[in-house]
């Protein structure tokens, strides 16, 4: 018998898809996530056919980037599945649909207060509502139980503006949010400033003042800080930018996260800031931290094939689930090193937005796990022409 149940989250949705194959059928329930779904059970001539078409089905969800949607752990743990990872150039010119696996919904001071939307908190180019507005949600009871906060546009028409005083806020309140297990810094879109002119601040202040939160996204690379910390039960952390300082790399290294499962690092390109280098990531290479990772990101990068030609030789292909090297300028270059995972331990490769040839795309689908090799750059390939999807 098979039971599988996935969940895809971007920007944009949060849909679901559970299968479950017995005997000689199999069941298909889909929809949005939080609603009963839709369901199709087709029957074939032995249960041999079944179990080879609902596989078929299953490899055809994983290759559109479903990933597992395991249920929640007794302990109120969020499953892995629920933190969405950006996976096109065009969700950053759209506000966060969702939020693991809320919807988010701007918060508006005049209307009753509600626990189980992701609320969004940001100023408009004329107005710097974003203090009075988060202020006057925290003495609400929704603000109890609720287990996911976002934040926006923190700076109104002074873009070089820090969001350090929201987030003191949520640190200054954090003893009466027991329930709050995700936090979003940074839902900005290019319209409202681009991802490398957000100016960011010190983010360890606020996993030390929240020692239950379990995820934590970040947008911005300008100013953005990670001084080394200890946390038993954060999960997923994903800092995105369009060039990281190679202190913020060594900060997060440093760190003491043995509950990380999921570590997603936008790398960016020198043009705006990166100052990572190949020998930088060595620490995390080593496979020495994060013993539970499943997830590990290095995404944007202008290094995509120093990346992957290291990558292929570090303990941690040998325990990871998914490896994304997606959204940079990996060549083929890259794509010949990554042809040596095929004895490795991923379900999971995603390369999506790449300069990788036809053919090359071709040999790398013949890995023995997913490989996502969507949406080619349409850029010239000469190397001289290539670019991080979200560089500026």
């Amino acid at each position: 018998m098979i039971e599988r149940k996935l969940i895809y989250m971007d920007a944009k949705s949060s849909k679901f898809w559970n299968i479950r194959q017995d005997g000689d059928s199999h069941t298909v329930t889909y929809g949005r996530t939080g609603s009963a779904g839709q369901s199709g059970t087709k029957s074939f001539a032995s249960e041999a056919l079944a179990v080879k078409d609902a596989e078929k089905l299953i490899r055809e969800k994983l290759g559109k980037g479903y990933v597992e949607a395991s249920d929640s752990p007794q302990d109120g743990s969020l499953p892995l599945a629920a933190f969405p990872s950006i996976n096109h150039r065009d969700d950053l010119y759209r506000n966060a649909g969702t939020f693991v696996g809320l919807r988010v919904v701007d918060y508006d001071m005049e209307k009753p207060a509600r626990s189980d939307v992701a609320y969004r908190f940001r100023s408009d180019w004329d107005e710097d509502q974003i203090v009075p507005a988060l202020k006057h949600f925290l003495e609400k009871d929704a603000a109890l139980q609720a287990s996911a906060i976002v934040i926006g546009a923190w700076f109104g028409d002074d873009t070089e503006k820090s969001p350090g005083e929201v987030l003191d806020i949520l640190i200054e309140n954090s003893k009466r949010r027991p329930q709050l297990a995700a936090i979003f810094v940074g839902d900005i879109t290019s319209e409202e400033n681009e991802m490398s002119w957000i100016n960011q601040t010190d983010l360890a202040p606020l996993l030390n003042a929240f020692p239950d939160l379990q995820l934590l996204r970040a947008r911005g690379g300008t100013g953005l800080k990670f001084t080394p910390l200890q946390h038993a039960k954060l999960r997923g952390l994903a800092l995105e930018t369009g060039g990281m300082d190679a202190s913020v790399l060594r900060g997060v290294c440093s760190s003491q996260f043995d509950g990380l499962e999921h570590l997603e690092l936008w790398l960016g390109t020198e043009e705006y800031g990166a100052t990572v280098r190949i020998e930088d990531l060595q620490p995390l290479l080593s496979g020495e931290l994060f013993p539970n990772l499943k997830y590990l990101g290095l995404r944007n990068s202008d290094i995509a094939d120093q990346i992957a030609a290291v990558v292929v030789n570090s303990p941690l292909v040998q325990r990871i689930e998914t490896l994304d090297l997606s959204l940079g300028t990996l060549s083929d270059e890259g794509g010949e090193a990554l042809l040596h995972l095929k004895d490795s331990k991923l379900k999971k490769l995603n390369l999506h937005y790449h300069y990788l040839s036809a053919e090359m795309v071709k040999r790398l689908r013949a890995l023995p796990f997913v490989v996502d090799a969507t949406t080619p750059s349409d850029m010239d390939t000469d190397e001289d022409f290539r670019f991080v999807a979200v560089g500026e």
